[in-house]
């Protein structure tokens, strides 16, 4: 399905395979980030969808989502915003929201505004604050000197250990990847550099899981403590021997936890 947001189309997928005696599933909306695709999001769905109607979005300048021309007029909010329209468009009422990396980043300045209709938000190596990236400030200088795969590369290191995916799952991860478009990686990064949440973190009301790896070369542990000591119905999960592509290689285990995380909330 497709919405309209300023300058193009966002795609969305909606997986629906709750039993029909479930007279009203909760929806979960997924929204990924940088160079990904909402197809990476699979691993998630057989924990989930016995239960959860499942809401997959491409975000801005990824997969099946239009490729927008005025790059320069990203902001954090409109990518936050992005959610908020998708679910308007599915007709979705209050819902849990899942976001990894840059996504994650949208979905916590999205919390910030305290919104009742958002029942329990989840984050993935995920930061409220970019500015000690150092990594995504080569970004740019990089992809103009030697193209996005070459980039892509470089992130399936900074993603993922050796042997952490079957060689099936690396080739699928990294066509996704190689296939982002240059100015909207970039532009994600940039707003990321950009970002500051820390002084809005006390806003967020509803309950927050957190999941980071434990030697991600983006974001570290000590985000998530920073974190934790400010949203107070806030937990921190810390994944041993994992980098940052934890959504994707991790989707067993952190499935898992969101699973059990939700129960919790509705006991």
């Amino acid at each position: 399905m497709f919405v309209d947001r300023p300058g193009g189309q966002l795609f969305y997928d909606i997986v629906d395979r709750t039993p029909g005696w479930l007279a009203a599933p909760e929806t979960i909306v997924f929204l990924h980030g940088v160079g990904a695709g909402h197809e990476l999001w699979a691993g998630w769905l057989p924990a989930l969808i016995d239960r959860y109607r499942i809401v997959l979005i491409d975000t801005r300048g990824c997969g099946r989502s239009a490729r927008i021309g005025d790059y320069a007029g990203w902001a954090l909010d409109g990518l936050s915003d992005d959610v908020l329209a998708v679910a308007d468009h599915a007709g979705i009422g209050p819902f849990h929201v899942v976001g990894e990396s840059a996504g994650g980043t949208a979905v916590l300045n999205l919390l910030t505004r305290g919104l009742d209709r958002i029942r329990t938000a989840t984050t993935l190596s995920t930061a409220h604050r970019g500015g000690q990236i150092e990594r995504v400030r080569k970004w740019r200088a990089d992809v103009e000197a030697n193209g996005v795969p070459w980039w892509s590369d470089q992130m399936m290191e900074h993603r993922f250990h050796p042997g952490a995916l079957t060689p099936e799952q690396a080739a699928f991860f990294k066509a996704r990847q190689d296939a982002s478009t240059a100015e909207a990686l970039l532009r994600k990064g940039e707003i990321l550099l950009e970002t500051d949440l820390t002084d809005k973190l006390s806003n967020i009301r509803c309950p927050l899981l957190m999941m980071l790896p434990d030697r991600s070369p983006f974001v570290t542990p000590d985000i998530g403590v920073e974190i934790l000591g400010a949203v107070p119905s806030s937990e921190l999960c810390i994944i041993p021997h994992s980098k940052h592509g934890i959504f994707y290689s991790h989707a067993a285990f952190a499935s898992g936890q969101l699973r059990d995380f939700l129960a919790r909330q509705s006991a």
